[in-house]
């Protein structure tokens, strides 16, 4: 063995490393368990898990992958996706996922942008994929992931399976890989045409993995249900750091209610993340006895995070009486910091929410820096700025990303003066908790004014016939921007534009008070949760044509 190679092994930082030490420790030990529609189709322990990501990282080099090649995937959440993650990072390759629910024109944007060397795609998605085969040069290599046992692999493409084979050794792949190297390659769902790659590296996430102990409390008798897809940050946080941590990760293929309430029943999760929706939409359930519902279904539930968005005073505080063994968390966090920033603890939750609403016009508390991250707020010329004063949420971090990918004016746009420019407006307070004021991109400019989104959000979700809402400024020739309101009743109710606007007019200056209302069944979202603005925004951009100036 190479003197190089010695020592790299003895003291890197590689974030595939990380499952085989926890495959030695407990090699017997149950590690995932996975369902899918509805059916738990594999178990697998430490010491199996371990020895499929192995196989399939000697297929990779067997077939001329390298250190530094990009290899992309586009699949719901699945076995072979997490093998995927963990053996594309023994070998020092880059791991770059796509959001399933691309089409055409959005995949061969960012392949071509990546240039990936080999593709992995979900069996249910071949079809779409293999149109699009001529506009991707960069891809030599086809794979599918077969889970239905129904789609013919087509001609020239590598079953998945296969690689996980015995026909490739399960001993430990030995490649130089340093805490600089990248890790993965994850795009943005922001609203530019062409989504920014973020390069996050084995350190980034090593540091990470630091904080998940310390700030979620996670532990090896954890058993944690990983329902936000594999190709979103947050999804990889949790599968990489349950994993690394010697807990158990529970995982599916769609983000089924039926199906996840079953889950944490069956296995006996301990640990949920989900977006704020989801738990207020507990509370909406039509059922005779909710508490003991909730109790029965969540029994074994002990944390609970919250992520991608404001929760209600109220809504909080009737989780917190209804499930009152479960230890609920705020998270902020972005791509850029792999995915870190703050946590508000459970016994400042409540207390911080009604100090943002008394004095931060209901900004929303996100807490304190996580272990490994300095955090402050900065104002336009990048002065610090005291403490109850709106400004620019910066940080400082080991977990702060290598950059954009082929984007060097705009990693040094947000990296300059030394600190992670958010693109997040926020506060911090005199204890030193921050609180979300909103992203910089969707304040609404009214007239003369600035307006929070996500202060007018905290009111209208305070009103006690809406289960969702969502704010953003639409093309006005008076005002600029109009604030507008779209919101969806609970159900069984009933609800009027005219009832949220007066709601508004008796909470709010008349300023924030939205120009329109609208009504509607659903709200677009990604496969995370998250409320997709951008799409609201492009759908009702001539609501207020022919209005006059």
């Amino acid at each position: 063995m190479a003197d190089d190679l010695q020592m790299n092994l003895m003291r890197r930082f590689c974030v595939g490393d990380l499952i085989r030490r926890t495959a030695r420790r407990w090699p017997k030990k149950e590690a995932f368990v996975y369902s899918y529609k509805g059916k738990v189709t594999h178990r697998l322990t430490y010491e199996e898990f371990n020895r499929l990501v192995n196989r399939f990282a000697n297929a990779m080099l067997e077939m001329g992958v390298k250190k530094g090649d990009v290899v992309g995937i586009i699949s719901h959440n699945s076995v072979q996706m997490g093998v995927y993650l963990y053996g594309i990072a023994k070998i020092g390759a880059w791991i770059c996922p796509l959001n399933f629910a691309l089409r055409g024109k959005e995949i061969t944007e960012l392949i071509n942008h990546a240039k990936p060397k080999v593709l992995f795609v979900e069996d249910e998605l071949v079809e779409h994929v293999k149109e699009l085969a001529k506009e991707m040069p960069s891809v030599k290599i086809y794979s599918m992931i077969n889970l239905k046992n129904e789609v013919k692999l087509p001609k020239g493409w590598i079953d998945f399976d296969e690689l996980m084979s015995d026909k490739y050794p399960d001993t430990e792949p030995e490649v130089i890989v340093n805490a600089d190297d990248v890790l993965t390659l994850m795009y943005t769902s922001g609203t530019e045409a062409m989504p920014k790659g973020v390069l996050n590296t084995h350190g980034n996430w090593y540091s990470t993995f630091m904080s998940a102990p310390i700030d979620l409390h996670m532990g090896k008798e954890d058993t944690v249900i990983d329902s936000i897809p594999l190709y979103h940050v947050a999804g990889q946080y949790l599968f990489f750091a349950t994993l690394a941590a010697g807990a158990r990760i529970v995982m599916h293929h769609e983000p089924s209610p039926i199906e996840i309430i079953s889950l944490i029943q069956n296995e006996k999760v301990t640990s949920i993340v989900y977006p704020p929706t989801v738990f207020t939409n507990l509370l909406s359930l039509n059922i005779p006895n909710l508490a003991e519902f909730l109790g029965k279904a969540f029994g074994s539930v002990k944390k609970a995070i919250i992520f991608g968005s404001p929760i209600a005073e109220a809504s909080l505080s009737k989780l917190m009486e209804l499930l009152p063994h479960v230890y609920f968390m705020n998270y902020y966090g972005q791509s850029e910091s792999t995915p870190l920033g703050t946590t508000i603890q459970h016994p400042d939750f409540i207390r911080k929410l009604r100090e943002a609403n008394e004095k931060y016009g209901g900004a929303e508390p996100i807490g304190q820096p996580h272990h490994t991250v300095e955090m402050k707020v900065f104002d336009e010329n990048d002065n610090e700025v005291p403490p109850g004063t709106i400004g620019e949420l910066v940080m400082r971090s080991p977990s702060v990303m290598l950059g954009y990918y082929k984007e060097p004016k705009k990693t040094a746009e947000v990296f300059r003066n030394g600190w992670l420019h958010t693109g997040d407006l926020g506060i911090m307070d005199e204890e030193g908790y921050f609180y979300f004021v909103d992203r910089k991109k969707d304040i609404v400019k009214t007239g003369a004014e600035n307006v929070s989104t996500v202060e007018v959000e905290g009111v209208i979700f305070r009103h006690p016939k809406v289960a969702e809402a969502t704010v953003v400024g639409l093309p006005h020739a008076k005002w600029v921007e109009a604030v507008t309101a779209f919101v969806v009743p609970k159900p069984n109710q009933t609800l009027t534009e005219e009832e949220i606007i007066q709601y508004c007019k008796e909470n709010l200056a008349g300023y924030k008070v939205p120009k329109k209302v609208i009504i509607l069944d659903t709200l677009p979202k990604n496969p995370s949760g998250k409320i997709l603005k951008k799409v609201l925004r492009k759908q009702y951009q001539t609501t207020y044509e022919g209005e006059k100036a």
